[in-house]
């Protein structure tokens, strides 16, 4: 069969006309449907009215775009862009359909929404804004109650509107609407999802308690996805869970897994957690481009949000102090009350947006400081191990049977043991290197196999992190929840950095930690006080001199269910040598050059009196090296 070559009039019959033109405006018709509805017509209409918001009787959501825009800072920005829903309605059920919105977080793990959180005559709470006088708590939600403002009783976090509304993870699905859509944020987006942060990459390493690198202070990944390289979704998954039914001797479900799994997923960052920011200046609109330490401490949500979660209750560290602390009320880092936010020190990595680097290095500013500790003899110390004096937060961590919200689960965590632990007991990282760490006892009931003690582990082999574990071993015997898997937590403290620790509290046969605390959980019994002493030696480390008040526990509770380790005080005990060698004679030649040193520079003083820059680097040099050679 030939093919004839004629004109391209040959080919345009009527009937490819028609076809064309149907093809045409049907495209035509799509994009433009799509276009007329990426508007935020009614939005303004209605939430830019002040007179219809009265009517509707939400005054306090009244807001123009031009208020929007200033506010965030995004100049071009509507409503549709961020919280999506139908910008063309004129319903208000309908308008709303699909909008994104805040998440608030019940005591039994399950979400509810502004609706059912606040009455109608609570419009003057009902509003995202900073409200009370407690920094730590001025976001989260609150009830008006003979007068006063106080915390809403049934809320414990609120979430914002890039989580999923069932797992509370980060959903990329709905930042790619909104933050990441074409011509706002794309590539921090795709940035973000491939860094640790955005894909929670070491919670969910966290097979089960024992698997890939021990028990740890949050569990394991109940029923959270498994880790990947890039973030794809939200999603929950129950192969952890079923691994996890295997270790134990008591009924685990999926739906006490989910319970769980969004209580761990709250802690996790999404973009919003980093980004928004609002204020009593700035308004519910208000966002930041660069992260300060407010955000990076979860800005006003509890102490279960963001870093508030790890830094303060886990390891026992504050940066911002204060309020910023558990117990609340500590002193702040020094570099804080200079002005100096977390992302300055943990800088951005290679993977771009989201990639903070945990490592920060004290010589990018103290650069005389570091050279001169370089050449000391105290060169092998971490700048921490001297300026970090103390840790607080959880002081002892129970696992086991209790409720969340009013629903049964056999893994409730009693971690509110709420106290203080110092001096700070010293360990060698992976490089040999001595840094400050929180040592303290964990136990999870109801384990169904016998687990052998091990010795000190390194979570991270490869220096990712410092932090590491011991198991003691698995016990029975107690009254109930048999057997119970011990082992002790031990966790890098890098905050607050402040004045140096008193040279006795290293250079000493042995080093002598003190753990003081209350119990303040409002499960398991009444608030009681306790404490233990730890000691790091030739012989080994070890957990001993516990002493307790009083206990008494609540109706439905056993002592093994929140604190077990009354029974098992006697256990906990590592082989190795934890001592610090201290070469006595060479001790008290140091301290002795060390007041000398002391005694010429108030000498020199007077003489850098118009030059306060030069005497203070001479002071910080003799100080962080007593053997340099400085002119006088």
């Amino acid at each position: 069969m030939s093919f004839k070559l004629g004109k391209i009039s040959d080919f345009i019959t009527p009937l490819f006309i028609i076809i064309f033109l149907f093809q045409f405006f049907l495209i035509m018709g799509f994009f433009g449907y799509a276009y007329y509805m990426d508007s935020s017509k009614s939005c303004i209409e209605c939430h830019g009215s002040k007179e219809k918001m009265e009517e509707f009787g939400y005054p306090q959501f009244y807001v123009t775009l031009e208020e929007v825009r200033k506010q965030s800072g995004h100049k071009t920005v509507q409503c549709r862009d961020c919280h999506l829903g139908n910008g063309r309605a004129n319903d208000k059920e309908k308008a709303h359909e699909g909008m994104l919105r805040p998440i608030f977080v019940e005591e039994n793990a399950a979400p509810l929404y502004r609706n059912k959180v606040y009455g109608e005559d609570e419009k003057s709470v009902n509003k995202l804004q900073p409200i009370g006088e407690n920094l730590l708590f001025e976001l989260l939600p609150k009830k008006q109650e003979n007068l006063e403002i106080v915390l809403h009783p049934k809320i414990r976090n609120v979430l914002w509107h890039d989580r999923d509304p069932q797992t509370f993870n980060f959903d990329p699905k709905i930042a790619e609407k909104t933050c990441g859509k074409r011509g706002c944020h794309t590539e921090e987006l795709k940035q973000f999802k491939g860094t640790i942060m955005g894909t929670n990459f070491r919670q969910r390493t966290m097979r089960t308690w024992l698997e890939p690198y021990g028990p740890h202070n949050c569990g394991p990944s109940f029923a959270d996805l498994p880790p990947k390289e890039v973030l794809e979704s939200a999603d929950f998954d129950f192969t952890n869970t079923e691994k996890i039914r295997q270790q134990i001797n008591i009924p685990f479900s999926n739906e006490q897994a989910i319970a769980k799994q969004r209580l761990c997923n709250v802690c996790h960052a999404g973009c919003l957690d980093c980004h928004y920011a609002p204020s009593k200046e700035k308004g519910s609109h208000g966002f930041i481009k660069v992260p300060d330490s407010y955000s990076c401490m979860g800005r006003g949500r509890g102490n279960s949000v963001c870093h508030a979660g790890s830094g303060h209750s886990r390891r026992g560290e504050t940066y911002i102090g204060k309020f910023y602390s558990i117990p609340q009320g500590r002193k702040a880092d020094i570099h804080f009350t200079k002005g100096i936010h977390c992302v300055e020190c943990h800088q951005t990595g290679k993977k771009g947006m989201g990639d903070m680097q945990r490592k920060a290095t004290c010589g990018d500013c103290h650069v005389e400081i570091e050279k001169a500790h370089d050449k000391s003899i105290h060169k092998n110390l971490h700048c921490t191990a001297c300026h970090v004096q103390q840790a607080s937060g959880y002081q002892i961590t129970i696992w086991g049977k209790g409720y969340i919200g009013d629903r049964e689960n056999p893994f409730k965590k009693y971690s509110l043991y709420y106290g203080f632990q110092k001096p700070l007991i010293l360990m060698k990282d992976q490089k040999g290197k001595w840094f400050p760490v929180k040592i303290f006892p964990h136990s999870v009931g109801n384990i169904k196999h016998h687990v052998s003690p091990t010795s000190i582990k390194f979570r991270w082999e490869k220096g990712e992190t410092k932090d590491m574990y011991a198991i003691i071993g698995t016990f029975d015997g107690l009254p109930s929840s048999n057997k119970h898997l011990l082992w002790l937590q031990i966790e890098e403290v890098s905050h607050p950095l402040g004045k140096a620790r008193d040279c006795k509290s290293c250079h000493s046969r042995r080093q002598v930690a003190i753990s003081t605390w209350q119990y303040e959980d409002n499960q398991g019994a009444e608030p009681f006080k306790g404490g233990y002493k730890i000691i790091a030696d030739e012989r080994g480390l070890r957990l001993t001199d516990f002493w307790y008040t009083e206990i008494k526990p609540l109706a439905g509770f056993e002592i093994s269910d929140f604190a077990s380790w009354i029974y098992l005080t006697d256990k906990w005990f590592v082989v190795g040598d934890f001592s610090i060698k201290v070469d006595g004679i060479k001790y008290r030649q140091y301290e002795k050059k060390y007041w000398e040193n002391l005694r010429k520079l108030q000498k020199i003083e007077k003489k850098y009196r118009d030059s306060p820059n030069i005497f203070k680097n001479i002071k910080n040099i003799l100080i962080h090296n007593p053997d340099e050679k400085i002119p006088y």
